[in-house]
């Protein structure tokens, strides 16, 4: 994956998060907001991209008491102010 297109599925990443409005979303979920040629992308790619907003603070694991095998992500204030700040929001 190019730079910039590891940088398009991260802003891909938040604008469906952003979208969800304050749900968390699943794997399936996202892949749903991604181009034809991204979504073939398997779920250790999108977690590994994931991992990476997590650690700027734009996202965060939602937890769950009941199968928290399937994890789910919502969007943050710092993630909804990115997209903000880039026109994309």
């Amino acid at each position: 994956m190019t730079p910039q297109t590891r940088e398009n599925l991260r802003i891909l990443l938040l604008t469906t998060l952003a979208a969800a409005r304050g749900y968390a979303v699943g794997i399936d979920g996202l892949r749903l907001g991604l181009p034809a040629q991204l979504r073939r992308l398997d779920a250790d790619e999108i977690t590994a991209e994931l991992a990476y907003l997590i650690d700027k603070g734009f996202v965060a694991v939602e937890a769950k008491a009941i199968s928290p095998e399937n994890r789910e992500w919502k969007i943050t204030a710092a993630g909804r102010d990115f997209l903000a700040m880039e026109g994309l929001a």
